[in-house]
């Protein structure tokens, strides 16, 4: 590859804080809202012109399996905000210890992004919109400034602690840390990541008509997932351009609108997911498999008749990209065994939610409740460095689940707590009282391990695991 060398120059600092955190996602959100909430000056920083990440620009508007036994502190404050300015559409959060589904909130969109806006406001951060966080400047082994670029061009944000949220590790390893880029780590798909997601709006379905169709054909259309015998016979007759298997189907909006998760674009080996050459053709197939999932909806379902695409992604699912390696990996032999840690900040009753390289997919809902240790949210080497939600130290399995928006809250509520504590004690993050964090987040009315859950609760969710454990078939991957 060709090089040239960048002229040294002279960068503006425009800011500084206490806690600087990337990213405004779920993870950011809740790592900035708890480090202005315990006294730090906070910056945060995103890339679009909203806040949400995944869930405002991927259009992936809900929160699953909420549970007020496991979680707590500012996912209620979300909630509750919901709640109060019309923008919660659905609340099935009671299913998330039966099985039956999902479980957690449904949202608007927009009325999400009008909330997070007043939430940092209220706490006294200072964001900054529309910045791309280029690089680090490194002091030895600690971060002294994060590196930006937009409209002004290039300038530097000095901080304390540093918190990285983007949910692809982005300043991990562009500061050089030490980080995890591993992919599936078994079986014929060892090596490759998970591809690129895609998700979508229809308007003007009939729903009543969706409705009928779907309970006059139960086999085909009666689950979460449905469609797969259409998608194969399309798929051979070249009705069909796409690579997954099924189509989630949901009516979020209450208005004839149905929010559908199903296109993905495969990443062979070798290839990642922040590589630009992938992100631009994933974005174009994705589109196209859009489209083509729409056309054949149109002709083949009752309800779609008169149906257009409402909306299309801002960004497509980035997936597993790099993560933190911090002072200890979550795996899945931990999560599977409920292991408890005298470290652990939050509790999540997440199962891994595995999509293949390819058309594959597997819930493994045999997992149960289980701790996550401060030390997968801190640097193994860089001393002020801390990450949370999809990009705390895990291996690939763990991922599949602590990658999703209600962990990512409780593992940035804690990351913000402690950013907060270690720049007021004047202490590193590995460094900080893990009993003070601990004293700390349960007086946010947060759940910091399993010692916190009832016994009735963990049985519950035992029970739950149980019994997919006995429904699911040998692993695929």
């Amino acid at each position: 590859m060709k090089q040239i060398i960048e002229p040294q120059r002279k960068i503006d600092v425009i800011q500084e804080a206490d806690v600087v955190v990337i990213g405004g996602g779920p993870a950011g959100i809740a790592a900035a809202v708890s480090a202005a909430r315990n006294g730090a000056q906070t910056i945060l920083l995103e890339m679009f012109g909203s806040l949400g990440g995944m869930q405002t620009q991927c259009l992936n508007a809900s929160f699953s399996f909420i549970d007020p036994a496991i979680q707590g502190g500012i996912i209620d404050d979300i909630t509750y905000g919901l709640k109060r300015n019309g923008g919660l559409i659905r609340d099935i959060s009671k299913e998330s210890r039966t099985g039956k589904g999902m479980g957690g909130i449904f949202f608007d969109v927009e009325a999400y992004k009008l909330l997070l806006d007043e939430m940092i406001l209220a706490a006294g951060i200072k964001p900054l919109y529309h910045v791309f966080a280029a690089g680090a400047v490194m002091e030895k082994n600690h971060i002294k400034a994060v590196i930006i670029e937009s409209k002004e061009g290039r300038q530097a944000i000095l901080g304390k602690v540093f918190i990285d949220t983007t949910g692809s590790g982005d300043i991990i390893w562009k500061s050089g840390s030490p980080s995890i880029s591993d992919g599936f780590s078994k079986g014929p798909k060892k090596g490759r990541h998970a591809g690129l997601g895609y998700t979508f709006f229809f308007g003007g379905v009939d729903y009543a008509k969706l409705k009928a169709f779907r309970r006059e054909h139960p086999e085909e259309w009666g689950g979460l997932w449905g469609g797969k015998e259409l998608i194969k016979k399309s798929k051979a007759d070249g009705t069909l351009y796409g690579n997954r298997a099924a189509f989630l189907l949901s009516e979020v909006w209450g208005r004839g609108s149905i929010w559908i998760l199903g296109p993905q674009y495969a990443l062979p080996k070798g290839h990642h997911p922040w590589m630009t050459e992938d992100i631009t053709q994933g974005s174009i197939d994705l589109r196209k498999q859009a489209w083509s999932m729409y056309n054949l909806l149109k002709k083949n379902v009752g309800g779609f008749e008169k149906s257009y695409i409402e909306k299309t992604p801002t960004m497509v699912l980035l997936r597993d990209a790099h993560r933190l390696l911090g002072e200890y990996t979550l795996t899945e032999a931990d999560i599977r065994a409920a292991k408890v840690f005298d470290d652990s900040i939050a509790v999540s009753n997440m199962c891994p939610d595995v999509f293949g390289p390819d058309d594959e997919h597997e819930w493994i809902g045999s997992i149960s409740l289980y701790d996550i240790p401060y030390r997968c949210l801190i640097s193994k080497k860089t001393d002020n460095l801390m990450s949370a939600g999809a990009t705390i130290s895990t291996d690939f399995i763990t991922w599949c689940a602590t990658r999703y928006c209600t962990p990512s809250i409780c593992t940035g509520q804690a990351a913000g707590t402690a950013a907060a504590l270690a720049a007021r004690k004047k202490v590193s993050p590995g460094k900080l009282d893990i009993k003070l964090l601990q004293e700390t987040l349960s007086r946010q009315g947060a759940r910091v391990g399993l010692k916190d859950v009832p016994k009735a609760v963990i049985n519950e969710y035992q029970q739950k695991a149980e019994r997919s454990a006995e429904r699911s078939k040998a692993s695929t991957f």
